[in-house]
């Protein structure tokens, strides 16, 4: 990679497999700077591992000019990968969409060192961890921070380069925040390339102290309970819509009747079904569209999928199906 505006040249790779590292890739060509590889894995690997959202890049890369190479292993924790890597001998290392640390022979390999992207609703170390984005919708939080930092062997611990801060607006949904998220990236990878191919970075050492870390989430937490606030349930519904598998419900307490939702909005406050249950069903629209009684007010579902619903339903109640509440401990809040 050639430096914007200075005669300096690096050897500069991205690792990944997914659609945001071909993001990356095109942003910081568009800022005049051309990565000179692709590291990433073939689809055998993928399914092998169950990449959510894998994408194949071989070609997509090729086509924009980049060498490519196929990890034998997703860890390249194998001596085949170490025996190709290293006499690449790459000075900057860009992580984005690879869901596996780094080894350390490769970390200690680069002049430069390896970066990735990691956000949370507040500055590293608060927020390590899984699904920062979807878990700050769930908390309501209302503003989020892309951080640039150096790896390490340990999990989002590295020394901060760079961060990008942005907006959480009560509009927001899972989908709109990783569009933001994406912007944010591209500009600070942007602005900071140059900087560390010239050496001239300030590394803010990452504090242990208050080290907070999210849990890992699965598409089963999409469950909703409706003796939440309404709230509660709709910042539960943004955050896990497309793309992820969404928030779902069972009609008549039914495991065979799921209603999955993609879109819902609080309803109103002064219009009164207080003689409903949560869960139940207060009204359907011949749009499709039907209003349900939560442990405060109303939620009306404007986008769903599974189970039809008509007049008649009206009355009926929504359930979990017999499934608990999943509890998280030492949850950051």
């Amino acid at each position: 990679m050639k430096h914007p505006s200075l005669p300096i040249e690096k050897k500069v790779a991205v690792v990944g497999c997914k659609h945001t590292t071909l993001e990356l890739i095109d942003g910081l060509r568009r800022a005049g700077l051309n990565p000179d590889r692709l590291i990433t894995i073939s689809p055998e690997q993928g399914a092998k591992h169950d990449v959510a959202g894998y994408e194949d890049l071989r070609e997509p890369a090729k086509a924009r000019g980049l060498e490519v190479y196929s990890a034998k292993y997703y860890s390249l924790k194998s001596d085949e990968d170490q025996a190709a890597l290293l006499p690449m001998g790459l000075d900057l290392l860009l992580v984005m969409g690879w869901q596996r640390l780094i080894p350390d022979w490769f970390l200690e390999s680069l002049s430069i060192g390896a970066f990735g992207m990691h956000g949370s609703s507040k500055h590293l170390p608060w927020g390590r961890g899984r699904s920062p984005m979807n878990w700050s919708l769930i908390q309501n939080k209302t503003a989020f921070f892309t951080h640039l930092f150096r790896y390490k062997p340990g999990v989002d611990d590295g020394d901060v380069v760079g961060y990008q801060a942005f907006d959480i607006t009560e509009h927001d949904t899972a989908l709109t925040l990783h569009y933001k998220n994406t912007v944010s990236m591209i500009k600070l990878a942007g602005t900071m390339v140059p900087r560390l191919m010239e050496g001239r970075v300030a590394y803010e050492s990452q504090k242990e102290e208050g080290a907070t870390y999210y849990p890992k989430r699965s598409p089963e937490d999409g469950l909703i309970f409706w003796e939440d606030a309404t709230m509660d349930v709709y910042n539960h519904v943004r955050a896990v819509t497309r793309p992820f598998a969404g928030a779902f419900t069972f009609v008549d307490d039914d495991p065979a009747a799921r209603i999955t939702i993609w879109r819902a909005i609080p309803f109103d406050g002064q219009i009164r079904y207080d003689d409903a249950a949560p869960g139940e069903i207060v009204e359907v629209f011949a749009e499709g569209h039907f209003v349900v009684k939560t442990g405060t007010t109303t939620l009306l579902v404007l986008d769903s999928e599974g189970v039809a619903l008509s007049g008649a339903d009206i009355g009926r109640r929504f359930g979990t199906g017999g499934a608990a509440r999943k509890l998280f401990t030492e949850f950051p809040i």
